[in-house]
């Protein structure tokens, strides 16, 4: 549980995001007042188990703080590492939508803080509002184009649009950009950065050297600078 003050913290957060984040932003207020009504927040230390592949869940899972580590834990208790993400919305909506099973393990990475929100409210409520409604289809419609379009570009891309790709992605999602330049929040090591991708370390290593010669990336131990984010943008690009 969260101490007091750390629960009207994290509530403030949580008004925010249902102001205006997609998901949430189009219900009317009172639908957002009755959701803060029956909310509950949890907390988890970084490694912690917030979700897991096949758990099915009967209420929205909301990231107020903190990242998630996205992956299969494995018989051998590794964890194969697909994604992270840091996008503070609702990242069960679509197992909770289709009341099917969640298709991956969710860890904490550093402390999270997770506001849990009545899936019976929702529903009902969703059920009640038009524009609600349309928002949320609007939204799972862009979240399956960008799914298509991420889809064509990794069966497209070399290996070094590939890296620039994923390193872009993250300087969006955890970095500030400034005079070109940008350093990801994310505390991520090569090793972890080589799971994503299948491949060692040390392969990975060797398919950094040219961004590391060009000046386009700096990378000390588990912190990443971009040095250059416009070149990286254009190594992104597919031909």
């Amino acid at each position: 549980m969260l101490a007091i003050g750390h629960v009207s913290n994290t509530r403030q957060r949580l008004e925010l995001i249902l102001e205006q984040d997609d998901v949430f932003k189009a219900f009317a207020s009172d639908t957002q007042q009755l959701l803060l009504q029956q909310v509950s927040f949890r907390r988890f230390r970084s490694g912690q188990l917030i979700l897991s592949h096949q758990q099915t869940v009967a209420d929205i899972y909301v990231l107020l703080n903190g990242s998630l580590q996205v992956g299969w834990l494995q018989n051998n208790g590794q964890l194969k590492v697909v994604n992270y993400t840091a996008n503070y919305s609702a990242f069960n909506l679509v197992s909770f939508l289709q009341k099917k099973p969640i298709n991956y393990d969710f860890f904490a990475v550093g402390q999270v803080d997770i506001a849990v929100l009545s899936g019976q409210v929702f529903l009902e409520q969703l059920q009640q509002q038009p524009q609600a409604m349309w928002q949320i289809l609007q939204l799972l419609s862009q979240r399956m184009y960008s799914l298509f379009e991420q889809s064509r570009y990794t069966h497209t891309a070399n290996s070094t649009q590939h890296i620039a790709y994923y390193l872009e992605q993250l300087a969006r999602q955890y970095g500030k950009e400034s005079n070109n330049r940008c350093s990801i929040r994310l505390r991520m090591t090569q090793q972890d950065f080589a799971e994503l991708f299948g491949i060692s370390r040390q392969t990975l290593a060797k398919k950094l050297q040219p961004f590391l010669r060009q000046g386009i990336l700096e990378w000390n131990y588990s912190q990443i600078h971009i040095l250059d984010i416009q070149q990286l943008r254009q190594l992104c690009r597919l031909e």
